[in-house]
């Protein structure tokens, strides 16, 4: 092992990790300090990547400390001193830790911050409730990060196929693993597109029957008229066209698992069925003359409100204490954003793969623009997801199948609609899509504005005037007087304002009219020239 990996290794040692491992139970960090007080006092304030130009180090997590000024450099972990040399070895950012509320400052430096499509100027402050769900920041226009608050120390367990490693989801996974083993009705809780199928059958894998079948319902999808059939099935000969006899739900879910999926819109005769079921043990197909009995555990999701539907008679109450014999809540996705690298890794490895280009997220040189920027990751960390994972996973996709065979990857208007949670196929939609992206009622002038506000920030002007950032480049490449090449600009023009600005690449993109990104190379450049005498 090199002495990069050993460092890398030791360091992991005491960092978080997104990816629980087999151990059980491992303490990856100190406890919070004895007499803390306040909403913040008994968590500490953390960093976990979120995107990395190496996306073998996204989800590495580390704390940043309890209480007090927390200055935050390349040296502070999780970044790795010897790798992330987009990052200034002097502080970048400055976490000011209150009992109610954090504040972050950039003290001057060379290594750009940017939160919600802009530079991070005059100190941000954020409440205990933000803190806890996670505030986005890229880091010197290549890393993403999520400053985020959580409990210590950490204790992991297995990973049960669920990725991530949030507070928010690893309570998720303790109370998986505390009911898994025991025959109890499970309810599994939570928006649409969380994941509830994905906790359910993790109940059923870390169970006695994880070997038996798993059936899964789709409860919404079962009018009351079919229902008896289509859950406990029929004997041949039970109706008019029945020349076979079918097992229902019930009957092939027997010593295996039975998922009910959005129990909550059952209709009244169907939750009629499934409460004598679960009380008796018992079925009687279409056209039987005695019921039969099963051995099914019974696995539930729902979005619903079934207390408030239990109270206005639509939901049948004692169903309800049926299927609670146990409880598991799943968050949404806008309460675990340190998550959404990991998961946005996941699925666009796998839609990537679908489509036979796998090499796309294979690490390049520095100086080699990446498959998808790290500003465009920010954007979608960023966004509210009313979808939840399920909306991440159809973003991934979008994004892969709209670039495909293309050299980089783009947030199409699609991906942009998606985003902002609508279904881009209604007219609404494509008309607010349209607004967005249509550059020609942009003029030049307010273009030209917008840059000089932003410092040549292109992610950040094209946010504040409506299009997407390839049609702002496009524009741009139009008048080239407007902005300047960083290939075009003389070693001693970037050296005398990097003089005039010191380490401040904002002041000096604003100076010389281009990109602050391909600015900090050419200036790392020129100063390795000078040195060397060149």
């Amino acid at each position: 092992m090199g002495d990069r990996e050993a460092g890398r290794a030791k360091a992991r040692l005491v960092c978080f990790s997104s990816v629980s491992k087999e151990d059980p139970s491992t303490v990856v960090a100190p406890p919070a300090p004895s007499g803390a007080g306040g909403d913040l006092g008994a968590k500490a304030i953390a960093l976990t990547i979120l995107w990395h130009p190496d996306v073998r180090r996204i989800g590495e997590s580390a704390p940043l400390g309890h209480a007090g000024r927390i200055e935050v450099s390349r040296r502070t972990r999780p970044f790795d001193t010897g790798v992330d040399v987009f990052l200034s070895r002097a502080p970048f950012l400055e976490v000011l830790v209150r009992p109610d509320e954090v504040e972050v400052a950039r003290p001057a430096s060379a290594t750009a911050v940017e939160t919600g499509g802009g530079q991070l100027v005059d100190p941000l402050r954020v409440s205990a409730e933000d803190l806890r769900r996670g505030l986005i920041l890229m880091l010197g226009g290549s890393m993403v990060v999520c400053l985020h608050s959580r409990h210590v120390p950490v204790l992991r367990g297995p990973p049960l196929a669920i990725v991530g490693g949030s507070d928010a989801i690893e309570a998720v996974r303790r109370q998986i693993a505390k009911v898994a083993d025991l025959d109890v009705t499970v309810l599994v809780r939570g928006e649409s597109g969380t994941g509830k199928e994905l906790v359910a059958r993790a109940v059923a894998a870390g169970g006695p029957r994880a070997t038996a079948p798993f059936v899964a319902i789709n409860m919404a999808a079962i009018p009351a008229a079919t229902a008896t059939d289509e859950l406990f099935g029929h004997e041949k000969g039970a109706f008019t066209g029945a020349t076979d006899g079918r097992p229902g739900y019930f009957a092939e879910a027997d010593r295996g698992v039975l998922f009910l999926d959005e129990v909550g819109v059952a209709s009244p005769e169907v939750q009629t069925m499934l409460l004598r079921a679960l009380e008796t043990g018992e079925i009687r197909p279409l056209g039987a003359r005695r019921p039969r009995k099963v051995d099914v555990r019974v696995v539930a999701a729902t979005d619903e409100d079934l207390e408030a539907g239990a109270r206005s008679g639509k939901f049948s109450e004692p169903l309800l204490h049926r299927l609670s014999g146990f409880q598991i809540r799943v968050p949404p996705l806008r309460a675990r954003r340190e998550d959404i690298g990991p998961l946005l890794l996941h699925f666009l490895r796998q839609e990537l793969a679908a489509v036979g280009e796998d090499d796309r997220l294979a690490l390049r040189p520095p100086s080699e623009r990446p498959w998808l920027a790290a500003g465009d990751v920010a954007h979608i960390a960023a966004a509210p997801f009313p979808g939840n994972v399920r909306q991440l996973r159809n973003v991934a996709r979008q994004i892969v199948i709209s670039s495909r065979g293309q050299q980089y990857a783009e947030l199409d208007a699609t991906v942009q609609g998606l985003l902002r949670g609508a279904e881009p196929v209604t007219a609404a939609a494509r008309a607010s899509i349209g607004a967005s992206t249509r550059a020609s009622k942009v003029t030049d002038e307010q273009i030209r504005d917008a840059l000089h506000r932003h410092n040549y920030n292109f992610s950040a002007a094209a946010d504040e005037l409506g299009i997407h950032r390839s049609t702002l480049y496009d524009r741009v490449r139009a008048n080239p007087q407007d902005v300047r090449s960083a290939s075009e600009l003389s070693d001693q023009e970037i050296l005398d304002a990097h003089e005039r600005h010191g380490d401040d690449i904002a002041a000096m993109a604003a100076e010389l009219r281009v990109s602050p990104k391909p600015l900090k190379t050419r200036l790392t450049q020129a100063l390795a020239r000078r040195e060397d005498g060149g």
